[in-house]
């Protein structure tokens, strides 16, 4: 069976239609569907994508669909909410994209109701870093306030950018290795753009999210797939197919390793993952678990 283990619905154009399309069209048994929950988000980039809807999907598809729900764990009862819909069907919990620390009593507590309920949690790496956002200018403001028409030459006043610190998402190694430790039972799937920038020891001295050229020796994360046995990765995204690709060399040593830790997926994503994997020349070992025996093994019994 293959699986894409980071899948969205109405997320980078894919209508459930389309995603069902893609499953079909590329041999894909079934998809992790994942959901992305903040309460209250910032002025950063966020598309709300409701549980609702991937549990629609699966209602529509059970063969084809595992859902999963983060539900943002700023909000106190999100552990109840977890549960609330393991009961319904719900297989894991992801994509966990939250500006809270993992030390935060609120994480842990969903930590801790993920690992009662025996479920993955998928999560999403980030880096704080400094963006620029479009602001209304007072003055701008106030006249559309009033009611007053703006002829074009005014534009300029709605333009201007503000400067903004984005605080990053599931902030840091340190933090997260110390989740690691405290809840050895439940299995954690990593993803995103800081955790795969640390394919490569160079990491904290790159400034790019993206790192291009090859990589320069075992960064961080090799260290903690091999010292951790329930932490996992997926390659979805531009983060983990850039962390490969950037070096084939040792993607292929880095795969070859880990072959029993790292899951397919494309994240709505498609740059031809699966064209540069079989590239690379792996054992079918190797690619059977990284194709879907490993996302098989991380999902528990559906609730009945």
């Amino acid at each position: 069976m293959q699986v894409d283990s980071h899948m969205h619905v109405n997320f980078n154009h894919f209508a459930l239609n389309d995603l069902v399309r893609y499953l079909d069209s590329n041999r894909i048994d079934c998809c992790w569907l994942l959901t992305w929950e903040e309460a209250h988000p910032g002025k950063w980039p966020y598309q709300h994508l409701p549980v609702e809807d991937v549990f629609d999907a699966y209602s529509k598809y059970p063969s084809r669909i595992i859902p999963m729900y983060a539900p943002d764990p700023a909000i106190d009862d999100a552990a109840v909410k977890l549960e609330s819909w393991y009961v319904k069907g719900i297989r894991g919990c992801g994509e966990l994209k939250s500006t809270l620390n993992w030390d935060s009593p609120n994480v842990r507590a969903l930590l801790a109701a993920a690992a009662k309920l025996g479920v993955p949690v998928v999560f999403h790496m980030e880096e704080a870093r400094s963006i620029s956002t479009p602001r209304s200018s007072a003055i701008y403001d106030r006249l559309v306030c009033a009611g007053i028409q703006l002829a074009a030459r005014t534009y300029p006043l709605k333009n201007r950018l503000e400067r903004l610190t984005f605080p990053g998402y599931m902030l840091d190694f340190a933090s997260l290795e110390r989740a690691l430790n405290d809840f050895r039972q439940l299995n954690f799937v990593a993803h995103g753009l800081m955790f795969w920038k640390h394919i490569s020891a160079d990491a904290p001295l790159r400034r790019e999210s993206l790192p291009t050229g090859p990589v320069a020796g075992e960064g961080l994360i090799w260290r903690l797939l091999r010292e951790h046995p329930n932490l996992y990765a997926d390659i979805s995204g531009s983060s983990g197919l850039n962390a490969l690709a950037r070096d084939p060399g040792n993607a292929k040593v880095f795969l070859s390793t880990f072959a029993d830790k790292i899951l397919y997926g494309t994240d709505n994503v498609l740059a031809n993952q699966r064209g540069f994997l079989d590239s690379l020349g792996l054992s079918s070992r190797t690619y059977s678990r990284v194709y879907g025996e490993n996302a098989r093994s991380l999902i528990s019994t559906p609730p009945h």
